[in-house]
């Protein structure tokens, strides 16, 4: 196993400012301005609100109509909130609409359907909830409604019975066809698909992935190679990230003409590139780089980089030719305890990091040239566990 000691780098003296938003425990939603000045970036806190809920779980961000959606999971509690805010130049957020839920809530996408192009929908996964359900939004105003909710059950609890007493799905990613929403269940070692409609949108549930029992599927995401167009999808490939095993697994992907999504595994092994996890790890987010050539992998709870300390796992990819192969790259730190959702931005080259048990939101820098994370650029301590971050510019 390789690890890799940051230096820290000279930035010129211009003055640049950026916006983040995270979201804690302590049911605070926040915005962020990172800026630079010399050779010094600074985390700034803009404004604060604890409209979402008494315990925000994960954002989702509209860029292009600057609106955010912040997911409560409702701890505690027996019923969630879904919140649209439209964000301000000042920092501030503007509430929009909230909408009560089912329990539990830690992940979101959103998706349009092929013949629907100006509909926008988007799709909830519950984890205590054991449900996904979905919502028809409009981009503009930040309106949403609830469209439909599915919930699911399982016959008895999995390998891991503390964690897998009942489904709990845990992620939600779309397929770069628009076809299929795909949702890792943790409880249940799946990845549930559901088929879009793609006259109205609905979701149609479909055979689910299997996965190796006891190994916990939580986040995932889709590989296209750059010069494929949507209309002719080849070499589709799908990586999962399971929780449970430590375990980063690679699926080649076809269409098949009755309109199924077909899986075919071609990779296996865990997020520290063999070598046995630290006890009490656990494999959380999962992206594809910016440089669209390898993947990147938080890991909770290892102390690879001394106390406090976590790692990220890096893997490369072949991005001209399709090979079986994914090369393990190393372990770079993350700045902080328990990283959560992560947010890559190839057109800053930074990447930002919640860091839960640290109570921080961390800026590292991202290596344009390999690929790969580099030295911590800003950090900023927030009140409570802090388990979402996303770039709003």
């Amino acid at each position: 196993m390789r690890f890799f000691q940051l230096t820290p780098l000279l930035f010129g003296s211009a003055v640049i400012a950026s916006r983040l938003y995270a979201a804690s425990y302590a049911g605070k939603l926040t915005s962020l301005s990172l800026s630079r000045s010399d050779e010094s970036y600074q985390l700034t806190t803009l404004s604060q609100t604890d409209g979402c809920g008494a315990s925000p779980s994960w954002l989702m961000v509209d860029r292009t109509n600057e609106v955010l959606y912040c997911l409560d999971e409702g701890i505690d509690r027996p019923n969630s909130t879904i919140t649209s805010f439209k964000l301000n130049l000042d920092g501030s957020f503007a509430k929009v609409e909230q909408l009560q839920t089912l329990v539990g809530p830690v992940a979101s996408a959103f998706y349009t359907p092929a013949l629907l192009p100006n509909h926008k929908f988007f799709a909830v996964a519950h984890y205590s909830g054991s449900a996904v359900t979905t919502y028809s939004v409009d981009p503009i105003s930040g309106h949403f409604n609830h469209f439909q909710s599915f919930t699911f059950t399982m016959p008895a609890p999995g390998p891991v019975p503390e964690r897998q007493d009942a489904p709990h799905p845990h992620g939600v990613v779309a397929d770069p066809s628009g076809r299929f929403i795909l949702v890792p269940d943790l409880g249940a070692d799946l990845v549930r698909i559901l088929r879009i409609c793609p006259v109205t949108g609905h979701l149609e549930e479909q055979q689910p992935l299997a996965v190796n029992p006891g190994s916990g599927p939580r986040q995932a995401t889709f590989w296209v190679p750059e010069k494929t167009g949507l209309t002719q999808l080849r070499n589709v490939r799908f990586y999962l990230v399971t929780e449970l095993d430590n375990s980063l697994r690679g699926y080649d992907v076809t269409y098949s003409k009755n309109g199924t999504i077909l899986f075919a595994k071609f990779y296996e092994g865990n997020t520290y590139g063999g070598t046995a996890p630290p006890t009490g790890s656990k494999a959380a987010g999962i992206a594809v780089s910016p440089g669209h050539d390898g993947l990147v992998v938080s890991n909770r709870n290892d102390n690879t980089f001394g106390p406090g300390n976590d790692s990220i796992a890096i893997f490369s990819l072949n991005n001209r030719e399709q090979t079986s192969a994914v090369s393990f790259l190393g372990l770079y730190p993350s700045f902080g305890s328990f990283p959560r959702q992560f947010d890559i931005s190839s057109e800053q080259e930074k990447v930002a990091i919640a860091q839960q048990n640290s109570r921080k939101v961390v800026v590292v820098k991202w290596n344009k040239e390999n690929d790969t994370a580099s030295s911590l650029l800003a950090e900023k301590e927030l009140d409570g566990e802090i388990p979402a971050v996303v770039w709003g510019s």
